[in-house]
């Protein structure tokens, strides 16, 4: 990096338009429907019910994941009150967290000059961008899981520190916030990673030692009376989170098999997450060969072995989804950014180095060309059935982009970090305004259901009697946003488990005759929400008096009113 005063307001200017972006990301958009309406619902059904102790969605008993995630955003929900960003809020500190942690561990290791740009090359990726502004578990899990191998390392570092046994319990009380958070690779995995990663450096006694029993001892007295607490308001949940979740769903003998992929799945992902910096890895893997980093730094084996672990661990898993390789973006993202991005390119060098460095530049200025080819693609309607249509007024969005493009293409032949930062700020922010409602949705995302402004419309129109039924769909938003149960019809999803533990809370719709006794029987009106590929193929063939409603409707979703049967 430059240290000339240019050099410092652009790197400068990079960083507050970085975090511009996060923002937007965060508080300026709706619900990624169905993961962030879950766990959105889920908290607000508990403040809603003064009942935080129990795990329920649409009123049914949820097991799929253990509370802590719940109780971290159902504060936000009881302080703020029930909004999308409300819930984010929670999201923000857990991302400052983890970032901290990161920053702390770079300087310390890389020095302050590397460690900084590692770290933004890191914090600046695509995944551990999207990992930090999406309300999922993973994303609460990527800091429980980053600050337990933070605090592991330095317990086990080869360079003593004085607080090296108060890092394992700080990394025992991080495992346990992971473990209730997402399950037992919150533990598992980081012990892999040290054992695996201490065995290599031939020191593996340092393992046993009395200060290593105390810490585990300590994750056993903070995960014990919670997990007995959640199983004594949550009957089964201990069970059905061991055999089911954990299990059954990584050998694929879970009753419903979710996201089977390939094992070379996450392979073929990462590249993706780690963009725009993606082609900078043929770099840092060239540099890291060359210069036998793995045989001389201590710190780097240990980023290996870490992404290493997860990467293998989640390979072998049948389920796989883009969001559970998250933990592993902050050891690949740091080996990156130190040596594929912030190692210098010597004048004179070698010059495949250089080649490389031009090769990863050039991805940067691809990312930037992508973004406006996208808006052209959405706002001109060429791929309708896969790319949602876009507002006119949302070409302002692309101004950032535009303009650190040609900024770096003036500098093109000289562009060092800073200059790349700055680009990747235009690009980010450029991104976070084409998926904010600016768009003409609340979340602008190819292939994802975002009906979040149809919801609020119809939650400003709904009375107190007034009764939902969901033909066909499964959309934990909807409740969130009309602060109303709906009445799922004829849709069997990942509530069915609850639904079998409870049958006296039968609310559900599984047949026309059914749906006609609940139109009967109706104090208020009745809406009807449906998607419009259901509309000819389903929804007509049940012969309900129905009429059109004033309502907004999107590619995901037809709001209409229907009527009582006649002679009520």
């Amino acid at each position: 990096m430059t240290n000339n005063n240019s050099g410092k307001i652009f790197l400068l200017s990079a960083v507050i338009i970085i975090i511009a972006a996060w923002f937007i990301i965060l508080f300026y958009r709706g619900f990624n429907d169905p993961d962030e309406g879950r766990y959105s619902e889920i908290p607000r059904e508990m403040v809603a019910s003064g009942n935080w102790m129990e795990m329920r969605m649409l009123g049914f008993r949820y097991y799929e994941k253990p509370p802590m995630a719940y109780w971290l955003v159902a504060p936000a929900i009881k302080i703020f009150g029930a909004y999308d960003w409300a819930v984010r809020v929670p999201l923000f500190f857990s991302g400052l967290i983890g970032l901290a942690v990161l920053w702390v561990l770079a300087i310390k290791k890389m020095g302050r000059m590397h460690g900084s740009a590692a770290i933004m090359v890191m914090a600046s990726s695509i995944g551990y961008f999207a990992g930090n502004g999406l309300l999922l578990t993973d994303s609460f899990l990527l800091t429980f899981f980053t600050a337990t191998c933070a605090f592991l390392f330095l317990a086990f570092d080869d360079q003593p520190s004085p607080g090296r046994h108060m890092y394992l319990m700080f990394a025992a009380v991080s495992a346990a916030l992971g473990f209730l958070t997402k399950g037992a690779v919150a533990v598992v995995l980081p012990a892999m990673i040290v054992f695996i990663w201490l065995l290599w450096e031939r020191r593996l006694r340092t393992l046993f030692r009395p200060s290593t029993a105390v810490a585990g001892l300590l994750l056993a007295l903070l995960l014990a009376p919670v997990i007995w607490a959640i199983e004594r308001y949550n009957p089964g949940f201990v069970r059905h989170f061991i055999f089911e979740e954990h299990i059954a769903r990584f050998v694929g003998t879970r009753s419903a098999q979710l996201h089977p992929e390939p094992f070379w799945f996450f392979l073929m992902v990462l590249p993706l997450l780690l963009l725009p910096w993606s082609l900078f890895l043929l770099r840092a893997g060239r540099t890291i060969w060359k210069q036998r980093v793995l045989g001389s730094d201590s710190f780097s084996r240990f980023l290996f072995v870490w992404a290493a672990v997860v990467i293998c661990f989640f390979s072998a898993s049948t389920g796989k989804l883009m969001s559970y390789i998250l933990p592993a973006i902050p050891p690949l993202g740091l080996l990156l950014g130190r040596w594929g991005v912030s190692e210098p390119v010597e004048e004179g060098g070698e010059i495949w180095d250089r080649r490389l460095w031009r090769i990863g530049v050039a991805g940067l200025f691809i990312m930037a060309a992508v973004i406006p080819l996208l808006w052209i693609t959405a706002y001109f309607r060429l791929m309708p059935d896969k790319v949602y249509p876009i507002s006119g007024v949302s070409v302002a969005a692309l101004i950032p982009v535009l303009v650190v493009a040609l900024f770096a293409l003036r500098q093109k032949p000289a562009i060092n970090f800073n200059g790349l930062m700055f680009l990747n700020s235009g690009v980010l922010i450029s991104c976070a305004l084409l998926l904010s409602p600016l768009a003409g949705k609340d979340f602008n995302v190819l292939l994802h259901i975002n009906s979040s402004y149809v919801y609020k419309s119809l939650a400003r129109e709904l009375k107190p009697d007034d009764t939902i039924v969901v033909f066909w769909s499964y959309r934990p938003a909807l409740p969130f946003y009309t602060r109303k149960m709906y009445v799922p019809f004829q849709e069997d999803n990942e509530l069915s488990e609850g639904m079998k533990m409870e049958p006296e809370r039968h609310a559900s719709l599984d047949n026309a005759g059914e749906l006609d006794v609940l139109l009967r029987q109706a104090r208020g009106r009745v809406f009807a929400l449906v998607e419009p590929q259901d509309l000819k193929s389903k929804f007509l063939a049940l012969n309900i008096n129905f009429k059109e409603t004033s309502l907004p409707r999107d590619p995901d979703t037809i709001v209409y009113e229907m009527m009582c049967p006649p002679g009520r």
